[in-house]
């Protein structure tokens, strides 16, 4: 998926003029989204799910998202820049494919059942391409995890520098609210529904995700929760790890408890010797990047300071991808995956 982009240019050009402007079917500070006042949008909360058949004209309307920034939308986009591939794959799930027009920051793989389609768009970055690179484009929005956006080199550009580029843009929750739920990423799909005049689909969605977590939820009640630490990388001589984060909610949903979800941080560098004292019973492998969840498994298995912990000794480990604990429409099915891993009595 990795591709040069000058050598893509060309091609993202020629796939930007070929989109129909027609279709309309088809992570981290700590800020809730909420309304914003605009003397000319709507006000609009979040919680709010204005069908179309109800109002036939609700742009414009403003929401406020990362960093406390005012976006108002103005009418329904047509030509997206998906920034990430959980994004690329809630937009997918709300039938809004057609509209995306390009793709960066690959850096995980998404199920057979998407992959397809958005391996089909044209990659024109690595990571996150410059503002430049994203004008040339001309997409009227950007969606995409809280990394993509801000005043940072390895940004695209803040929201409301976007906007007054005539871009119209919105962070994923999840990715920038510290003890993100999955009310959230319910919360997201009801953004994007309102955005783009789809909210019998997101509604449909939330629903399905809330009868299957409720499922697992019933299953699980009542048994020991299991001890869980999640690895996603050697760093700074210790390990990168989750705390008061949204993989940190899926593994309670699930039935078990993330060791180091009391730590302030969404993201944290902890030592071995932490670990060591928490003692997990399970390790959850992050697979994503150049490093395969095979030699994240090897190294902790030859990491002498570890060769004391359960779940090292009993080598009780599960592999996720990243796409699994970020926003996405696979919220409900990462914590049966969870629950299955830690009590699996309880799906005999």
């Amino acid at each position: 998926m990795k591709q040069n982009i000058t050598k893509r240019m060309a091609l993202v050009i020629a796939a930007a003029a070929a989109i129909s402007l027609a279709g309309c079917a088809s992570a981290e500070p700590s800020v809730q989204t909420t309304a914003a006042a605009s003397s000319d949008a709507e006000v609009s909360t979040p919680s709010e799910s204005v069908s179309s058949a109800e109002n036939d004209s609700v742009f414009p309307f403003t929401l406020v998202t990362q960093d406390e920034e005012e976006v108002t939308f103005t009418h329904v986009p047509e030509r997206i820049l998906s920034t990430n591939p959980n994004t690329g794959e809630q937009l997918m799930a709300l039938g809004l494919g057609d509209k995306i027009i390009a793709t960066c920051y690959n850096n995980a793989k998404l199920p057979q059942q998407w992959a397809a389609e958005y391996e089909s768009k044209p990659v024109i970055a690595e990571k996150y391409p410059s503002l430049e690179t994203v004008l040339d484009l001309n997409p009227d929005f950007i969606y995409g995890r809280s990394s993509a956006f801000g005043d940072r080199d390895s940004s695209i550009a803040t929201h409301t520098k976007l906007q007054e580029n005539g871009i119209m843009s919105l962070a994923s929750i999840e990715g920038y609210k510290t003890g993100c739920d999955v009310e959230d990423v319910y919360q997201d799909f009801y953004n994007l529904g309102k955005i783009f005049q789809v909210e019998d689909r997101a509604n449909e969605i939330v629903d399905g995700m809330k009868e299957k977590i409720a499922s697992v939820e019933e299953k699980v009640s009542g048994l020991e929760e299991v001890s869980v630490f999640n690895f996603d990388s050697e760093r700074d001589g210790g390990a990168y790890t989750p705390g008061n984060n949204f993989t940190s909610k899926l593994i309670r949903h699930a039935g078990g408890v993330n060791i180091f979800e009391d730590l302030e941080k969404t993201w944290n560098t902890v030592s071995w010797e932490a670990v060591v004292e928490a003692n997990p019973d399970i390790i959850v492998i992050n697979d994503y990047g150049d490093t395969t969840a095979q030699e994240k498994i090897d190294y902790l298995k030859t990491n002498e300071a570890l060769a004391g912990v359960s779940a090292v000794q009993n080598e009780n480990f599960l592999v996720i991808t990243l796409p699994e604990v970020f926003a996405s429409t696979r919220v409900a099915d990462t914590i049966e995956k969870f629950a299955e891993a830690f009590h699996p009595e309880a799906f005999e």
